[in-house]
């Protein structure tokens, strides 16, 4: 699988990644009819949303552990509930068939929420995929 987002957490290299999801902004504005006004509804600003960001890529020898090790140390802030276990900074970056920097979103706030790890049947021959979810407070 080819890597075309390559993510990092608080300097944490999270490693490269073959599809990314949910890079998306809902601004839900909210309608108001004013009294008199036929002609059109008024727009109010509302509730920003981000909708969780989800990666994927195949496993490999050097990124899954570096994955696996900063998911145990967010899990042991948690139960330890020490300071640490804050959300972070995430930043993720688009990169083109000639590795060139073609964007980047910088994401406050950043807790992993899920992580999904390969569905393993020696009778294929698949490739071990991993998918991390985030959810986060936004990138604009």
């Amino acid at each position: 699988m080819v890597t075309r987002f390559h993510v990092t957490v608080d300097g944490v290299d999270l490693g490269g990644w073959a599809r990314c999801s949910g890079l998306s902004v809902d601004f839900k504005p909210e309608v108001w009819y004013e009294g008199g006004n036929y002609q059109h509804p008024t727009y109010l600003p509302g509730q920003i949303e981000y909708p969780p960001i989800t990666l994927q890529r195949a496993m490999n020898a050097q990124d899954t552990p570096r994955v696996q090790a900063w998911l145990s140390g967010k899990a042991q802030s948690w139960v330890n509930a020490d300071s640490s276990g804050g959300g972070g900074t995430a930043q993720i970056t688009l990169f083109d068939s000639k590795a060139q920097k073609v964007a980047s979103w910088s994401l406050r706030n950043v807790y992993p929420s899920k992580w999904d790890g390969p569905e393993l049947d020696a009778r294929t021959l698949g490739v071990a995929i991993e998918s991390l979810q985030l959810v986060h407070e936004g990138f604009l």
